[in-house]
């Protein structure tokens, strides 16, 4: 399955030829050959020109089509504010640290004179050493990786220097041109990030003449990005897939994404486009607008806000630049402004970004009722509520407490049962839950992108479970949205307790058999009765004296059990050996003797009794000896006086007397007389 781009935008009508051209989408990896399309680059082709009326729209702007010039009419104040910004807030007037924005895109020319300064390095690597100098899993990722072709390789280029037309990275140039393009050097363009200290870290995923890629490969380059610390994510493309994997993956990451919201004139409210339609608090959603304000994209209340996308002129592989228009455009506009808190903010986490960004939109009539909010980002307000407070948490509140992390354990059948419950109090909100087995380091879980998953059973009180199969050592990583982590080991003891079985039996009044009634017991702890262990697996018996051995070799009868009882009847007198397994593999064998055991004596607590009608008395025979297996049978002489059951409980019915008869398996009896008055 193919991904590409969609060329119905809904433009201004305007006296030239615009030209579009369409780009892939994302696929599932292991499907690269042509099938329908997925996942989308949102972007169409227009010819070169160098006016960016998005910085500073004064109602018009200059637009140049191969040698021809025009000015365009615009609306006046559509724009994001961005030069006066500047003049603000520039790495020479505030502390700003570097910014990293990921662009998961076609790939990125790191070379071009407009960004080859602007490019993330990875410190870890050694360039061309082919080693995977920090373990990461990518040799030589000095400046990002190309998950299309699983290599290095962040651009493709003709033999004129220019994009490959059979591997097209101009897409991911230009966006990341609009982010980082350098200011002030008498060239080209001024990226909207270019004031402050923004690297673009770039990550191919689309490759080939269409822009083919996949679903998975945007997940792993997801993954990519967060262990290797980007702030921002860009995403200007989608897919009408509502894939699980892609959403799970932007869920757990710390970085704020920026999802273009497409180009086809849709509400994506009855027809979504993701991942711009996951509604996540980390994850802005952008529609374009042109120079009138008006709407030239996808609407709908799933997208939360607009921004400049028609007519953006930005770099393309080689030294040149081109104009495109559409959502792609508009996704890194937003992320250039995300990029501006970021740099004010050490800690900051996506959330607050992203309301921050939302609280300072400059209204836009002509997006009312298109999307969640009516407006664009203004970058001025932004910079004035950094530097002056002017708004409620104008940068992200700091948040410096790590989570912490509660835990049980249980056990049922063949699993150890782990329940964690995670606090997070620091306000950033808590990220994920990922183990390992044996002792490990935060830092060997990436920044939370490797390690296995734990089962949500509680999303209000942040509960987990993980079923394990081997007792041991495990280290559980946790973190929070402002980049806090730890790594917690756990000690996770096996039910190493044998079970337990008490036995008794009685036999019955013909002395022709033996029920044996059984009490089971398996507790993980032996000083802890509240720690049930496994649970009973097997459960057998066999006549004579037996071992272990002999049991797990599949001999013995087999008893149905309920984890608590069991019983068994046998013919014979004699020894019976009984086996208990628990799910750990915990044995134990009892040994048992059935006997029968001959009364010689028989007394009743009372040989005559007075009741009314309607009361009861139990007949209470002791046996002698006291250890006698004889059973006693009752029976009255008159049952419309008074009735006797099987217990020796006797009930007055009527006026009268009866004698209630009781009889040993032996033979022996005794004798009561019942008087039954009113």
């Amino acid at each position: 399955m193919k991904i590409f781009f969609r060329n119905s935008l809904l433009l201004k009508a305007l006296s030239l030829i615009i030209a579009f051209s369409s780009f892939p989408a994302l696929i599932p990896a292991s499907d690269k050959a042509p099938a329908q399309s997925e996942i989308y680059l949102f972007g169409t082709k227009d010819a070169y020109t160098d006016s960016q009326w998005y910085l500073d729209n004064d109602g018009s702007y200059v637009y140049k089509l191969g040698s021809i010039t025009r000015n365009i009419a615009s609306t006046e104040g559509i724009d994001m504010n961005i030069s006066s910004a500047w003049e603000l807030y520039n790495t020479e007037t505030a502390h700003l640290r570097e910014v990293v924005v990921a662009v998961i895109d076609t790939g990125v020319d790191i070379n071009h004179p407009e960004l080859k300064d602007s490019i993330w390095v990875n410190e870890g690597e050694i360039p061309g050493d082919g080693i995977d100098n920090d373990n990461n899993g990518y040799i030589d990722d000095i400046n990002g990786w190309n998950f299309y072709d699983n290599d290095n390789v962040l651009c493709h280029y003709a033999e004129d220097g220019t994009s490959d037309p059979d591997n097209d990275d101009d897409h991911g140039t230009h966006v990341a041109g609009i982010i980082a393009a350098k200011r002030d050097n008498k060239i080209g363009i001024a990226g909207v990030a270019s004031n402050i200290n923004v690297k673009i870290m770039p990550i191919k995923i689309h490759g080939g003449s269409n822009g083919d890629g996949s679903i998975s490969d945007a997940v792993e380059a997801i993954k990519y990005a967060c262990m290797m610390g980007a702030d921002i994510c860009n995403l200007s493309w989608g897919t009408k897939i509502d894939n699980e994997e892609l959403y799970e993956v932007m869920k757990e990451s710390d970085m704020l994404f920026v999802s273009a919201a497409g180009n086809d004139g849709i509400n994506v409210n009855s027809s979504p486009m993701y991942p711009a339609c996951y509604q996540l608090p980390n994850n802005i959603s952008v529609t374009a607008i042109d120079p009138d304000g008006y709407i030239s994209g996808n609407y709908g209340s799933m997208i939360d806000i607009g921004a400049p996308g028609t007519h953006i002129l930005s770099t393309i592989v080689g030294d040149g630049y081109k104009s495109y228009s559409g959502s792609s455009m508009a996704a890194p506009m937003v992320s250039s402004i995300a990029a501006m808190i970021y740099a004010a903010q050490y800690r900051a986490y996506p959330s607050d970004v992203k309301e921050i960004i939302l609280q300072t939109l400059k209204y836009n009539e002509n997006l009312e009722n298109y999307c969640y909010y009516s407006g664009i980002p203004d970058a001025e307000a932004i910079v004035n509520a950094i530097l002056n407070s002017s708004i409620a948490q104008p940068v992200p509140s700091s948040d410096k407490r790590i989570p912490s992390l509660t835990y049980d354990i249980s056990y049922n059948k063949s699993y150890i049962i782990v329940d964690l419950k995670i606090k997070e109090s620091g306000g950033s909100g808590f990220r994920v839950l990922k183990y390992k087995k044996g002792i490990c380091s935060a830092e060997s879980f990436n920044h939370g992108t490797t390690g296995m998953k734990a089962t949500l059973i509680d999303a209000d009180a942040n509960t987990y479970r993980i079923k394990l199969l081997a007792a041991g050592n495990y280290t559980f990583y946790i973190s929070d949205y402002a980049g806090n982590e730890r790594a917690v080991v756990v000690v996770v003891l096996d039910d190493t307790v044998k079970p337990t079985i008490k036995s008794s039996y009685t036999v019955s009044y013909s002395k022709n058999s033996f029920k044996f009634s059984l009490t089971l017991n398996d507790l993980a702890r032996e000083d802890d009765d509240k720690i049930a262990g496994s649970g009973i697996k097997v459960l057998k018996y066999a006549s004579g004296t037996h071992s272990i051995s002999y049991f797990t070799s599949s001999k013995g009868t087999v008893l149905k059990n309920d984890g608590v009882t069991a019983s068994f009847t046998v013919k014979k007198e004699g020894t019976y050996t009984i086996y208990a397994c628990d799910y750990r593999g915990n044995k134990r064998i009892i040994y048992v003797y059935a006997k029968v055991v001959p009364s010689t004596a028989i007394t009743l607590k009372k040989t005559k009794v007075t009741l009314t009608v309607g009361k009861t008395f139990r007949l209470s025979p002791t046996l002698t000896p006291k250890n006698s297996t004889d059973k006693v049978k009752y029976v009255t002489s008159d049952s419309d006086v008074a009735t006797v059951n099987s217990a020796g409980k006797i009930t007055a019915k009527a006026t009268g007397k009866a004698v209630i008869t009781a009889t040993t398996a032996s033979g022996i009896s005794r004798k009561c007389t019942v008087i039954v008055t009113e």
